[in-house]
């Protein structure tokens, strides 16, 4: 059996500040910090998605019958499809609905002498 990991332990391990790039491909977990050099396309595409899932991107990249055998040379586990995914608010202010921040009536627009009003 595989190690199970969650959305939010592989969010963390995004190839920054030191920290390994771990990447989740068809609900697989790879740890592709040591590939970052030898990636064809360049290390950089592999950061970009790191602490993400990158199944669209694998695909679209039309990566050849190799890259997928050799992909698997660096899964370190699968993602924990039972636990539910939840959503959290990324700031208290998007977890609030919005006040109404005017304090006076605002002046209404006023007619150009044309009849065309902008506002």
């Amino acid at each position: 059996m595989s190690q199970l990991y969650e959305l939010s332990e592989v969010a963390v391990q995004n190839g920054k500040n030191g920290k390994p790039c771990w990447l989740i491909i068809k609900g697989n977990v790879y740890d592709v910090t040591k590939f970052l050099s030898e990636h064809p396309g360049g290390g950089e595409v592999l950061l970009e998605y790191g602490g993400k899932d990158a199944t669209k991107a694998f695909k679209q990249a039309g990566h050849s019958a190799d890259a997928e055998k050799e992909l698997k040379n660096y899964k370190i586990g699968e993602i924990n499809s039972a636990a539910p995914i939840q959503i959290q608010p990324t700031s208290i202010a998007a977890s609030k609905p919005a006040e109404n921040t005017i304090s006076e009536d605002p002046k209404p627009a006023e007619k150009s002498s044309s009849g065309f009003c902008c506002c």
